[in-house]
């Protein structure tokens, strides 16, 4: 898009409810209506005795993450909410939200014998570990720098996240589930993709606070798309697709 040309700024564009809600729908209402035509074969599924888990859990998500940007956006600019703790609420249970899909999936396909309590505990615990490191460091940071941009919380909150996806991939995953090589690849792509919309919107920060360029935003775009509308189809497909893509290598 050409700023000179259309007199629209990308975090004009990025702002715009066009962008932060509607065309994040696109995808997860084209899945919901694909779901309910086609229901799951569970021997398709990389992990047979977790495809009720996973179909029920990327069901509830997709539902999920459009209530989210509706939610955190139109919602959050009521005059009711304003300037209210929900405000601040609001957002932070659909952050954790979006992460905690994450654990819980992971935790859910390695280890289905543990009972849906126990996975829900794990994956919630797990959950806090980045909100904390992400609130203490920016804290401390403000401390020895007051005028401290405040998106550098969200740098670290991404980079954390970041870093939590690099390191179960690579550290701990292929102790857990080293004779399961199919199940590991799976687990492995869920992270993988995790950190990329991590990495891009840390790039995009990084565009934005560091240099000040306008393109940040335009980028941000992106990881917004794979974190809202293609997160549950990527899972969803990829899980129940899995035993035909294995049987044919």
């Amino acid at each position: 898009m050409n700023d000179a040309l259309t007199g629209l700024s990308w975090q004009a564009v990025y702002a715009s409810d066009l962008q932060s809600v509607y065309a994040l729908w696109i995808a997860p209402l084209a899945f919901l209506a694909w779901r309910l035509a086609v229901p799951p074969d569970p021997e398709r599924a990389v992990v047979p005795n977790a495809a009720r888990f996973v179909a029920r859990l990327t069901l509830f998500f997709a539902i999920e993450t459009m209530v989210d940007p509706l939610a955190t956006g139109p919602l959050l600019r009521l005059d009711a909410l304003a300037d209210t703790p929900l405000a601040t609420a609001i957002p932070f249970v659909f952050v954790l939200l979006g992460d905690w899909r994450v654990l819980l999936l992971a935790i859910g396909v390695a280890r289905p014998g543990w009972g849906l309590g126990r996975q829900l505990g794990a994956s919630l615990a797990v959950s806090l570990v980045v909100p904390i490191f992400a609130g203490t460091g920016f804290a401390l940071a403000r401390g020895l720098w007051p005028a401290l941009d405040g998106q550098v919380l969200w740098m670290l909150y991404e980079s954390g996240f970041l870093a939590l996806c690099v390191g179960v991939s690579r550290l701990v995953l292929p102790r857990v589930l080293d004779s399961d090589p199919a199940r590991l690849r799976f687990v492995r792509s869920i992270f993988g993709y995790s950190a990329a919309y991590y990495a891009l919107w840390l790039a995009a920060d990084v565009l934005i606070v560091a240099f000040g360029l306008d393109a940040g935003w335009a980028l941000r775009i992106v990881p917004n798309q794979l974190y809202y509308a293609f997160w549950v189809p990527f899972v969803y497909f990829g899980f129940f697709a899995g035993r035909a893509a294995n049987a044919a290598r």
